[in-house]
Formats: structure tokens, C-alpha cells, sequence
């Protein structure tokens, strides 16, 4: 099997870089299988030890289990976040019970988290140094969160509740992203896209080539709600369309609809947090994160809201002014709120973003810009290596060093939008670094 298939035998490029050309999606989920059995197999060989458990013979042993099972996820939800096409899409709905699964067989372990509660109660008897400690209070932390504590009855229920969730989240994001390149705006006239830039007008134009409409303009949506021509098309119609698009996804009754998941998720969240024993699914998340408890989320907004309100209504009083002052004056919109705003730093602040865009062009903000700020900073450098294959021929690879030229690692570049990619900024990690393997 691994010869056949290689997702299962350790990377041969630089720097453990997956060779995508060799990766087919039907390597993805025989390979997710072989994984989840050998690490079920190092989850074992750890609670069978008969001797009581150490950091070494439990923690270390844990950390350097599901090598794997790692690499193959990381390999695999790169390319479900970046370029989920049909086939793709299909594996990710039939993975994510399974990893639910697989990672409820783990963390719900009675004999593993036995051992590393016995481990905490001893936390103070035991030679450990500040890394060492932490990383036995947060193993418990994360398995008592995760229901590790519960009885079986109660074991068996969460594990039901986080299959059915994982294939609720899937199924939702999959829709999300089926109704944004649904919901394109196609536009006849290249009038009715007046103040976009030439090279924005050419994208549109080329959207629209791609989709089969040659002649006219397709302008794709972002994630976000406010789409960046918001601030630049002087067509209020043409406004309207594209924030009414944006707002209308997942909701239009049709089979991306993702009310009903919604309702569902919500539902058995609630359910999930009271069996661990909290009064809110929003309790249950903020208990281990920073904030600590919804009271203090809801205390800091409460004290950002009241002048955000106050901002909010002097904005919109500046930009009705800009309105008022025109031939044909209207009460403003929320689509009309990007581009009246750019009116007003032009008329206060004598600020025109459209004419900083020529000085903002892709290549040289990577290269003057991010790269040069960079080397200047940390000392770092990078190098394009062609010779590397990315995940999707749009990806770039830069090899990364540091100043005295050792090697660092590799950065992948996946600039633009597809309509198989997820939209807004992130990052994924390709290859994580252990000093245990």
C-alpha cells in the first residue's frame, strides 16, 4: 500500500513538501484509514504499559503519536480549503464523521486520560521544567473539555453529537461556498462597472469568459459581506445588486440553503454543552479561551459599543451631508456606504485610494513590500523555486533562510481567488516542526 500510495510514505521533496503531482484524491481516504489505525495502535501501546505513567512513558509518548495521521490531514485540508473541487468536496463529506470518530476515540480515552490525570494530581512532585508542566496541564485541560470525565452513556451521546456536528459544518461550508459562485453578479456593460480600475475591469471581463459569458462582466463575491468595489462603483444600482448578493447566501431557499444546518448546529451545540455540563455553547467555548466566560466578551463590547454607536451616527451624518449636497439627493444605504466614504476623505483629507492602487501592484508589494520588510526585520530571505510543485498551479513556492543562508523553510504563495478556494485571508500549515521526530 505504500508503494501504491503516496501519502504514506514520509515526503521526498525538501523540507517534507508533499509531492502534489503524485497525490491523485482517491490516495486521501485509504491513507486517512491506515493513519487512524496506526495511531489507535500508539494510543494503545501507551495505556497498555503496566508500570505507572511518567512524562516519558505517557506525555512524550503522546506528543510523538499520530505522525501520520498529521501529515496526511495537513496534506489533505490544505487542498480542501484552497481547491475543493467536486471530488475533493465528496471526500471531505465522508471524512469528517470519521475524524470525529477517530478523534473522540482518543481524547474520550478512560485508560489515556486516567494517565494523564494521575500525572496532574502529581504535577508537583514531579522534576518537570515550565515546558514540560504546561504541557501536562493542557493535555488535561483538553481532554477534560472534552468530555473525558463522562460516563459511557454520556461518551457514546457526545460522540453521535460530534459526528452529526462535523458533518453539519461541513455540509455548511460546502454550501456557503457553492452559493457565493452562485451568486456572482453579471453585469451587461462595462458602464455599469464605471469606477473600477482597467484591471479590475479585465478581471470581471475574464470572470465572465471563464463562465461561458463572453461579452459581459462577472464580478465574484469575497466572504466578507463588503465587497471592496463597494467603494469604488459610482452605479448606486450596480451597488445594490452587489451587496444584496452578498447578504443573500446561504438563505435563498434553494439547495444551498444553509437555514436548516444552522437551526441544527445551534440545536445540538446546546445540547453538547449542557451533557459537559455548561449553560450555553458559548460558555463551553470562552471557558478555554482568553476571555474565560461570555460575561466578559459581552462586558468588553458592551464598553466598545456605545462609542462605536456614536462614531457610527457621525459618519453617517457626514457622508447624508455628501449625499444632500448632490443634484439628486437620497437617504444613504448600506451599499451606499463604502463609496461616500471615500467622498468624504477625498473632500476632508484630500485622500484618493484610487489613485494609490498603480503604486500598490501585486508583485511589487510582495517583493518591496512584504519580502523586503522581512529581510529587513528577521534577516531572512527568499527564493522562488519553481522546481517545487505547489498544491494548484496558481501556488508559488519560496524557499526561506536565514540571514547567515541556512535553511529555514518553505512559504507557499496562493494570491488569488477560484472558485473552489474558500474566501478571506488565512493560512495553513503544510509541515509542522517537532523536535521529538
Amino acid at each position: 500500500m505504500a508503494d501504491a500510495n503516496p501519502l504514506l510514505s514520509p515526503a521526498t521533496l525538501p523540507y517534507g513538501l508533499p509531492d502534489y503531482r503524485e497525490i491523485a484524491p482517491e490516495h486521501y481516504l485509504p491513507a486517512f484509514e491506515e493513519a487512524f489505525a496506526e495511531h489507535r495502535r500508539e494510543i494503545d501501546a501507551i495505556t497498555r504499559v503496566r508500570s505507572m505513567p511518567t512524562f516519558e512513558n505517557t506525555v512524550v509518548a503522546l506528543e510523538r503519536s499520530g505522525d501520520l495521521l498529521g501529515r496526511v490531514a495537513r496534506t489533505f485540508y490544505t487542498v480542501s480549503s484552497a481547491d475543493a473541487t467536486a471530488d475533493i468536496q465528496q471526500i471531505e463529506e465522508t471524512l469528517a464523521p470519521l475524524m470525529a470518530a477517530h478523534n473522540d476515540a482518543v481524547q474520550l480515552d478512560s485508560a489515556l486520560y486516567w494517565r494523564i490525570a494521575t500525572l496532574h494530581e502529581r504535577l508537583d512532585e514531579l522534576d518537570l521544567d515550565a515546558e514540560q508542566r504546561y504541557l501536562v496541564e493542557r493535555h488535561y485541560r483538553e481532554m477534560t473539555h472534552a468530555g473525558a470525565g463522562l460516563d459511557d452513556a454520556e461518551k457514546e451521546r457526545l460522540t453521535e453529537l460530534n459526528q452529526r456536528l462535523s458533518v453539519l459544518t461541513t455540509t455548511f461550508e460546502k454550501n456557503l461556498l457553492a452559493d457565493t459562485n452562485d451568486l456572482a453578479v453579471v453585469f451587461d456593460d462595462a458602464v455599469e462597472l464605471d469606477g473600477l480600475t482597467d484591471g479590475e475591469l479585465s478581471a470581471a471581463a475574464q470572470n465572465a469568459a471563464d463562465r461561458g459569458l463572453p461579452g459581459r462582466y462577472v464580478v465574484t463575491l469575497t466572504l466578507f459581506t463588503g465587497h471592496p468595489y463597494l467603494s469604488s462603483l459610482t452605479d448606486r444600482e450596480s451597488r445594490r445588486r452587489l451587496l444584496e448578493a452578498s447578504r443573500s447566501r446561504g438563505s435563498r431557499g434553494n439547495e444551498h440553503d444553509n437555514r436548516d444546518v444552522l437551526r441544527e448546529i445551534v440545536r445540538l451545540r446546546a445540547e453538547r454543552a449542557a451533557l459537559l455540563g455548561y449553560p450555553s455553547h458559548a460558555a463551553y467555548v470562552t471557558s478555554d479561551e482568553t476571555a474565560g466566560s461570555p460575561g466578559a466578551v459581552h462586558d468588553l463590547l458592551r464598553r466598545l459599543a456605545v462609542p462605536a454607536a456614536r462614531n457610527a451616527r457621525a459618519e453617517a451624518a457626514a457622508l447624508q451631508a455628501i449625499v444632500d449636497a448632490e443634484d439628486e439627493p437620497f437617504p444613504i444605504d448600506a451599499h451606499d456606504w463604502a463609496y461616500y466614504t471615500e467622498r468624504v476623505r477625498a473632500a476632508e483629507y484630500d485622500l484618493d485610494r484610487t489613485a494609490l492602487r498603480p503604486w500598490f501592484e501585486a508583485e511589487r508589494v510582495l517583493q518591496d513590500g512584504v519580502f523586503r520588510a522581512a529581510t529587513e526585520l528577521y534577516g531572512i530571505t527568499f527564493t522562488e523555486r519553481d522546481d517545487l510543485p505547489g498544491y494548484h498551479p496558481d501556488v508559488r513556492v519560496f524557499e526561506v533562510r536565514e540571514a547567515d543562508g541556512s535553511p529555514l523553510g518553505l512559504y507557499l504563495l496562493d494570491l488569488y481567488t477560484r472558485d473552489t478556494k474558500r474566501g478571506g485571508a488565512w493560512m495553513n500549515s503544510i509541515v509542522s516542526q517537532s523536535a521529538l521526530r
